[in-house]
């Protein structure tokens, strides 16, 4: 998982873009409160990951196995980055959106 968590820490545009090509699916926080479809939340693009990060400092990606999913969060008052991996044991609205 070296790779991975190398490109969700960085969070740049080519790492979100090659980590979207290989699969990882890229959510507004809000998704880990939502129930049922959780595309809705869906971030479409490496360019709305960005955008979303730098507006309200936060996303959850899931890894293509719906396994592993990180929280990355900025927090402002540092602007320092953290990630927080987490294992899952249920799937992320039933893997919708693949």
């Amino acid at each position: 998982m070296a790779a991975w968590d190398k490109r969700v820490r960085r969070l740049t545009l080519n790492g979100v873009e090659q980590n979207m090509k290989l699969g990882a699916r890229y959510f507004r926080f809000e998704v880990l409160e939502a129930a049922g479809d959780p595309n809705p939340l869906r971030l479409g693009s490496a360019v709305r990951v960005l955008e979303e990060v730098g507006s309200h400092g936060r996303c959850v990606i899931v890894l293509p196995d719906e396994r592993r999913v990180a929280l990355y969060a900025v927090h402002p008052e540092e602007g320092a980055s953290e990630v927080v991996w987490y294992e899952r044991t249920e799937l992320l609205g039933g893997a919708a959106g693949r």
